[in-house]
């Protein structure tokens, strides 16, 4: 089985859920967590090569935020599945506050927003979805995004409220016993 972690906006596969998946799952699973700190069609070709000659029943996607996103655009195009944490469900509605230079978070690495990434990341939306080929985790203090637009996209999937949590998800490690649960257990 491979889990692949794939990162929120201006974070990378370094964050902190990013090394708690990888301490979690590494040696249990194979664990691989692509930076995507690129344009929204560069992730596309990064993710597809990624995932290339891996069955899709024996892959699950967790992302994060921006990471969510596109995870449920992976999902939705090879039939894998995906745990989803806060995820983002309109980010080319926001990318115009972020347009120019962007650090990414904890580093002094930097990448470059353009306008033409709210077209490429529109093309990513899925309206459709397998509803049972997700778990979706939703913090009901998200100060990033407005959880009732994920809880509203997802609504017939598994979801996990979380109370009280911030976007970052306080304390993480108390959801890794559902995601292992859900990583572990057969697709159909």
């Amino acid at each position: 089985m491979v889990v692949m972690y794939l990162h929120g906006f201006r974070s990378s596969p370094l964050s902190k859920k990013g090394q708690i998946m990888r301490e979690a799952f590494s040696g249990k699973y194979t664990f691989e967590a692509p930076d995507l700190n690129v344009s929204p069609v560069e992730v596309q070709s990064i993710l597809l090569e990624a995932v290339k000659g891996c069955e899709p029943s024996e892959l699950c996607l967790v992302g994060s935020s921006l990471g969510g996103f596109y995870a449920t655009w992976l999902a939705e195009k090879i039939g894998c599945r995906a745990v989803l944490l806060n995820p983002a469900t309109e980010p080319w509605s926001v990318i115009n506050d972020y347009i120019g230079v962007q650090t990414i978070n904890n580093t002094d690495r930097t990448f470059e927003v353009k306008t033409e990434y709210a077209d490429q990341v529109r093309q990513m939306n899925c309206e459709n979805i397998h509803a049972d080929h997700y778990l979706v985790f939703l913090s009901t203090n998200d100060e990033v995004l407005d959880w009732h637009k994920a809880q509203s996209k997802y609504a017939s999937c598994k979801m996990i409220l979380l109370p009280g949590n911030t976007h970052e998800i306080n304390n993480f490690e108390q959801c890794l016993p559902e995601i292992e649960h859900f990583v572990s257990t057969t697709s159909d």
